[in-house]
């Protein structure tokens, strides 16, 4: 599902309520200024490299890694439309991570001074970027704490209800199935497991009729039963992580 930024006449920019219609406009109308198309595979943002302003999403999917003492890069966060991250470093120059386009996306890099220009904007889109970064945060440090405590199966099962929320939160609210493209690699990379564990959880969970694997990704059939594995409310959850 390639989703693509809009306005939406009874929701914000992100999807949801809160974001008025003259602030909706000026997002789009900001970011498809600077917005670029790039192809699958295509290097964004160099960990170390010099970092812009912000990265926002229009469209398609975007991998976050870091590289690990031993050279090993590690997806730690995926973006989708419409969010929005600040790579800087605490150096405030360099990038703190890579980006890389999982699919072919459509991006807007901000610089400095045109974040900068936002935030003093007064038709709400300064604040709406500043949920949107709030909300990134929020849900990685959701994500950490059950990498941090739970078991394979609650990690698994919260980073499916977290990325169905980000992606398809009107399917997952009404319990209605949803469908994600993820290949099991990068699920195991972002909750730390290994493909073989994500691959016998994922068969577990098949066997309950609560998922079934597909090519590249997984159809979430009983969003309720994932919900109770991951030990989380969806809407509570969507409220804590969706600007």
């Amino acid at each position: 599902m390639n989703q693509e930024l809009r306005v939406d006449p009874a929701h914000g920019a992100t999807g949801h309520p809160g974001t008025t219609r003259s602030a909706r406009r000026a997002v789009l109308a900001r970011c498809r200024s600077r917005a670029r198309v790039v192809e699958r595979g295509a290097d964004l943002l160099a960990e170390g490299g010099e970092a812009p302003g912000a990265l926002w999403v229009l469209s398609g999917r975007i991998e976050l890694r870091k590289t690990l003492a031993d050279g090993r890069s590690v997806l730690f966060d995926m973006l989708f439309p419409v969010d929005v991250v600040h790579p800087a470093a605490v150096d405030m120059r360099s990038s703190e991570f890579e980006a890389t386009a999982a699919e072919t996306s459509r991006v807007a890099l901000l610089s400095r001074d045109a974040c900068a220009r936002v935030e003093r904007a007064g038709d709400g889109v300064g604040d709406l970027v500043g949920r949107l970064t709030a909300a990134g945060r929020a849900r990685r440090s959701e994500r950490l704490l059950r990498v941090v405590q739970g078991r394979g199966e609650e990690r698994l099962a919260f980073l499916l209800l977290e990325l169905a929320l980000r992606t398809d939160a009107r399917s997952v609210l009404a319990e209605r199935p949803c469908r994600l493209r993820l290949p099991q690699r990068a699920m195991g990379e972002m909750v730390g497991l290994s493909t073989v564990h994500v691959c016998r959880v994922m068969t577990r969970l098949a066997e309950r009729g609560v998922l079934r694997a597909e090519r590249g990704g997984v159809e979430l059939r009983d969003v309720a039963a994932l919900a109770a594995l991951a030990h989380a409310e969806p809407a509570a959850l969507a409220g804590a992580i969706l600007a």
